[in-house]
């Protein structure tokens, strides 16, 4: 059993949805309404619900604004945006809010059930397939091919392009192979671009994402009216897509030399994975990882190892004092700068001092 809020200005579309969610007490029961962003804030602090199906245009406070307020407190609460398709301009701040998916206005009760289903799969809310929806329904929609979306979603963050190419022709074989049920597919086709869209955002640098115009792709498929359009515009993104994190591994193949060559020259200043992260235009999480795939070792690992190996030549070669030699070191203080050489050389400052006396003879 799933709880639902339901965020909509609008009686009759509030109405609407709360006759989906009757239809399947088993699966989702409806805790609240909401007919502005404050309320919808307040009954979402108070519910907690699993789902929250929010229109974007709503008084007082807009949806994605509130939307933003509570994923702020509750991560893993999923938030469907109820939109029209002009409001897709505002998909990039979906995903920079971290939100779920998107339904269609009029969305059918089928592509409503899809969406939570979808969304609650992809959250890995629930531990078994949800009761009499697909056990009852053998419709198109269940056809549609949710494992290979993971896997195509799950190989962005490999950074292996020719099992996302593989994955995303795949992909692209099975729209073909389903060419007069994708006005069907529709808004699967949406939330799938849009899922790759949130995905991108964890790898790629923010300027070379702003390249894809994936906004612009939702609207247009949202918008076309045969199932022709829909699939030439959905091969242009994935073309495009393709096209763009390919060069951009290109480009990245050797940035962390790039990185290593920073740390190296500036290892004696305040150095920090976010401001690495700003300097070289790449997301935190993906400068990290794809350091260490590269290099085989952390950026903080090598970090405190040049760090070190200076502070030893430091010892040996000056008579400069520890403290001095912490700060000149790029250290914050001296217990900091003790554990790491510690941690490092197995050893204290002191006794590296005492070899470095002994082998220049004093």
């Amino acid at each position: 059993m799933y709880t639902v809020l339901i965020a909509d200005d609008e009686i009759i579309e509030r109405n609407y949805l709360k006759s989906v969610l009757k239809k399947h007490p088993e699966e989702f029961t409806l805790v609240g309404e909401a007919t502005n962003g404050e309320q919808v804030i307040d009954i979402a602090f108070q519910k907690k619900p699993n789902i929250i199906i929010m229109d974007i245009n709503m008084p007082l406070q807009n949806g994605l604004i509130a939307a933003k307020t509570i994923k702020t407190r509750f991560h893993n609460t999923i938030i469907i945006l109820n939109s029209a398709y002009s409001e897709f301009k505002f998909a990039q701040q979906a995903i920079h809010y971290d939100l779920d998916a998107y339904l269609l206005k009029p969305a059918s009760e089928k592509e409503i059930l899809d969406t939570m289903i979808n969304s609650l799969h992809r959250k890995s809310l629930k531990g078994q397939v949800i009761g009499d929806y697909y056990n009852v329904s053998n419709t198109l929609n269940n056809k549609y091919p949710y494992t290979l979306v993971d896997r195509l979603i799950n190989s962005i963050f490999t950074g292996d392009f020719e099992l996302i190419r593989f994955n995303t022709l795949n992909y692209l074989d099975f729209l073909n192979s389903q060419q007069h049920n994708l006005e069907e597919y529709r808004l699967h086709i949406v939330n799938t671009i849009f899922s790759i869209m949130r995905s991108l955002k964890e790898v790629l640098p923010d300027d070379i994402q702003s390249l894809l115009n994936g906004d612009e792709y939702l609207q247009k498929i949202s918008k076309s009216q045969y199932w022709y359009d829909i699939l030439a515009v959905t091969e242009d993104f994935f073309r495009q897509f393709l096209f763009l994190f390919n060069g951009s591994l290109s480009l990245s193949s050797n940035f962390t030399d790039m990185v290593e060559k920073y740390i190296e020259e500036n290892f004696d200043k305040q150095i920090s994975l976010d401001m690495l992260a700003e300097i070289f235009h790449f997301n935190p999480t993906y400068l990290s990882r794809k350091f260490y795939q590269d290099k085989g070792y952390t950026i903080n690992d090598f970090l405190n190892q040049k760090r070190i190996d200076y502070a030893i030549y430091l010892l040996k070669n000056s008579s400069l004092l520890v403290k001095d030699i912490s700060r000149n070191c790029g250290f914050i203080n001296v217990s900091h700068f003790n554990r790491s050489f510690k941690k490092v050389t197995g050893k204290q400052p002191s006794q590296i001092r005492l070899e470095g006396n002994v082998e220049n003879g004093h």
